[in-house]
């Protein structure tokens, strides 16, 4: 069986390739894994390729919304979010799951329930984001792009789908929650207030988990969901769709920090 992760600049680069194999060497489970670097205007080629000989692969930056237009079912989920991470490739069919929002949901939805919660970002990450957020049932919910625009949009369509308090706020702009999220690849600045929340979550892993913002919220004594945590609970839920299984978290994330080494 063969797996992949898509994306931009993955090769070398991309965790997931060391965290599946591991995972898969642990069950026993003969499947190969690789990273492969995507341009946008060959993501439908991918898909193709992917239909005839992959059993599943990841999605991710920039392609997490864009491969929904060649897949041939969506998720409940997938659906909703409008954005996909996953894909189960079965009988030459693809269908696309979120593994992201369980991740985020699963890790920190007992601290959004309630909450403010403020999301970096307006892509797919967001999105899954988002999604757990409202899934969790957070208060209000705030997201805050570099472009303004889009995180208008992306207020906007949830808002209207979901019926929740979700507003946009500008890039500039400061506000304080219980809950942050940072959905967007900055890893080197700290791009939000963390005075008085009680959680921050990270997606970045690389090059490093330890990013300028993981650093401010343990300095100011916030618990951390850092970018190898969400990497691994999302990648065991992918393993699940495609194979039903129950995978070792330990090993996948021992694989993580070896890659990293750390």
């Amino acid at each position: 069986m063969y797996f992949a992760v898509v994306g931009a600049h993955v090769r070398g680069k991309s965790a997931s390739p060391a965290m599946h194999t591991a995972s898969f060497k642990a069950l026993g489970i003969n499947a190969v894994y690789i990273a492969v670097d995507v341009p946008k205007e060959e993501l439908g080629c991918f898909a193709q390729i992917a239909r005839l000989n992959f059993r599943g692969f990841n999605v991710t930056i920039p392609h997490k919304e864009e491969v929904v237009k060649f897949l041939d079912a969506l998720s409940a989920e997938a659906r909703a979010i409008g954005a996909v991470n996953t894909v189960l490739v079965e009988r030459n069919l693809m269908v696309g799951y979120n593994t992201d929002a369980h991740a985020v949901y699963k890790l920190a939805g007992g601290h959004m329930e309630g909450a403010e919660v403020l999301i970096l970002g307006a892509g797919g990450a967001a999105r899954a984001a988002l999604f757990a957020a409202i899934k969790a049932g957070a208060k209000k919910i705030y997201v805050k792009n570099r472009t303004a625009e889009r995180a208008e949009a992306l207020a906007r369509e949830f808002r209207e789908k979901f019926e929740r308090p979700i507003e946009a706020i500008p890039w500039s702009g400061a506000v304080k929650a219980d809950v942050v999220i940072n959905a967007t690849p900055i890893h080197d600045a700290v791009i939000a207030d963390l005075t008085g929340a009680s959680l921050y979550v990270e997606f970045v892993y690389t090059p490093t988990p330890r990013t300028k913002m993981v650093e401010e919220a343990e300095r100011l004594g916030v618990k951390v969901v850092d970018g190898v945590d969400l990497l691994v609970e999302q990648g065991a839920q992918a393993e699940k769709i495609w194979l039903g299984v129950e995978p070792d978290r330990a090993v996948m994330k021992k694989a993580v920090l070896e890659f990293l080494g750390l």
